[in-house]
C-alpha cells in the first residue's frame, strides 16, 4: 500500500502521524511512505531521517493525496484538503467529527473512507488511541491554566501551591478519565488543593486510589457540580462520551458563580465542549473572557508538545496503521475494533452518534460495506 503523510495544516500543529521509526517499520513490510516535505520538521523529525529509512519526501500536499492509498493524518482534514477526497482513499486520523458538520459533510461529498482514532475501541472500553494525547492533554491543561492565572494574562494572580501561611489554589476536575487523572496528577503534584467529579463510581475510586486523601472525590450531581465549580480558581472540563457531543453539564449560570479572573480549561472542545459558554479557540488566540471567566478552548493542546505527542501517538497508532495497510478495507473485517471507528465510508456516514451531533442520516455499518 502507498501511505502518505501530510504536514499538518490546521493551527500551530507541529505533529506529525508518524515518526521515522514508525514509517521504517511500514516499509520493512513493504509498504511505500510518501512523506510531505517538512511534515515532520515541527517535532524536530526532519526530511533526512525519513529518507534514511526508505520513505519518500515529496513536494506538495498535492502530491501526498492523490499518489496515495491511505492518508495518515493528526488532527481533522483542513478545507484545503477536501479537493483531493476520492472514493476508494482510506483516511486514518482524529475526526472529532460530531463537532464539526462542515468536514463531515465534505468527507462524505468526496466519497473518502474515514476512520477515526479516537473511536477505536477495545472489548473493556478502553479508547487505545485516545489515551495517549488524553494523557498529554490533561497535564496540559494545568500547565496552561496556571499561565492564565497569572495577573499578566488579567488572572486572579493565584500560585496552585499558594505558599507558607497561604493557601493553595482550588482545582476542580470534571471527569476522572484518562485526561482527568492526567490533570489531577500535574495538579496535585503542584501543591493545588484538588477535587475531581464524575458519575462513574468506579472512575473515582480509582483516583482515591491513585491519589490518597489528598484529592477530594466528588459523585457529580447538578448540585455538587454547581458547588464544586463556585468554588473553583482552575476549572478543568474532561467530560467524554465517544462518538458524540460532549454533554453542557457546565451551565451558564455556573460560570457566571465563578471568580471573577479565573480560569476555564475545556479538554472536551474537540468534541464541542461541556459548557454552556465554551468555543474552540486556537493556539495563536487561545483565550477569550466570558462571564469574568478566562475560558481556553483550543482543539489540539497537545501540538504544544509536538516531539512528545508525536512519539506517544505513533507507538498508539502503528499496530492499526499496520493491519490497515497489510489488508486495506479487510481489516474491518478482521479487527472490531477500527470497524467501530468507521465514520464516513462510500458517501455514507456510519456513526450513529456523529449522525444525531450533526443531523445527517445514518447508515449501519453492515450495510455501508456491502
Amino acid at each position: 500500500m502507498i501511505i502518505g503523510v501530510p504536514r499538518e495544516r490546521k493551527t500551530l500543529e507541529k505533529r506529525v502521524a508518524l515518526t521515522p521509526d514508525g514509517a521504517a517499520a511500514l516499509v520493512k513490510r513493504g509498504h511505500k511512505v510518501l512523506i510531505e516535505q517538512n511534515a515532520g520538521a515541527g517535532s524536530f523529525f526532519e526530511d533526512k531521517l525519513y529518507s534514511d529509512v526508505g520513505c519518500q519526501i515529496v513536494p506538495t500536499l498535492k502530491d501526498v493525496w492523490t499518489k496515495s492509498d491511505m492518508v495518515v493524518k493528526v488532527k481533522e482534514p483542513h478545507e484545503s484538503e477536501y479537493e483531493f477526497f476520492r472514493p476508494g482513499l482510506i483516511l486514518f486520523d482524529y475526526l472529532h467529527l460530531a463537532s464539526m458538520p462542515d468536514v463531515t459533510e465534505a468527507m462524505l461529498k468526496g466519497g473518502v473512507t474515514g476512520i477515526a482514532y479516537e473511536l477505536v475501541q477495545l472489548a473493556d472500553g478502553r479508547l487505545p488511541l485516545l489515551e495517549p494525547m488524553s494523557e498529554v492533554a490533561g497535564r496540559l491543561s494545568i500547565l496552561n491554566g496556571a499561565t492564565y492565572l497569572l495577573s499578566q494574562h488579567n488572572g486572579r494572580g493565584v500560585l496552585l501551591g499558594g505558599t507558607v501561611g497561604v493557601p493553595p489554589a482550588e482545582v476542580v476536575i470534571v471527569g476522572a478519565g484518562i485526561a482527568g487523572r492526567g490533570a489531577c496528577e500535574m495538579a496535585a503534584g503542584s501543591g493545588a488543593h484538588v477535587t475531581v467529579l464524575d458519575i462513574d463510581y468506579s472512575k473515582l475510586e480509582r483516583i482515591r486510589t491513585e491519589f490518597g486523601a489528598g484529592v477530594t472525590t466528588v459523585h457529580s450531581t447538578p448540585g455538587s457540580l454547581a458547588r464544586a465549580v463556585a468554588n473553583a480558581d482552575l476549572l478543568i472540563g474532561a467530560v467524554l462520551v465517544p462518538g458524540a457531543a460532549a454533554p453542557k453539564i457546565i451551565t451558564r449560570d455556573m460560570v457566571k458563580n465563578m471568580k471573577k479572573g479565573s480560569v476555564f480549561v475545556d479538554i472536551s472542545i474537540d468534541q464541542g465542549g461541556c459548557a454552556e459558554t465554551i468555543k474552540p479557540t486556537s493556539l495563536d488566540a487561545p483565550v477569550f473572557t466570558e462571564e469574568g471567566v478566562i475560558h481556553y478552548g483550543v482543539c489540539n493542546m497537545p501540538a504544544q508538545t509536538p516531539r512528545t505527542s508525536t512519539m506517544a501517538l505513533t507507538a498508539a497508532t502503528l499496530p492499526y496503521v499496520m493491519k490497515l495497510a497489510d489488508s486495506g478495507l479487510a481489516a474491518l473485517e478482521s479487527s472490531k475494533p477500527l470497524r467501530n471507528a468507521l465514520n464516513t465510508h462510500q458517501g455514507l456516514l456510519t456513526n450513529e452518534l456523529v449522525s444525531k451531533a450533526v443531523s445527517i442520516k445514518y447508515t449501519a455499518i453492515e450495510q455501508a460495506l456491502r
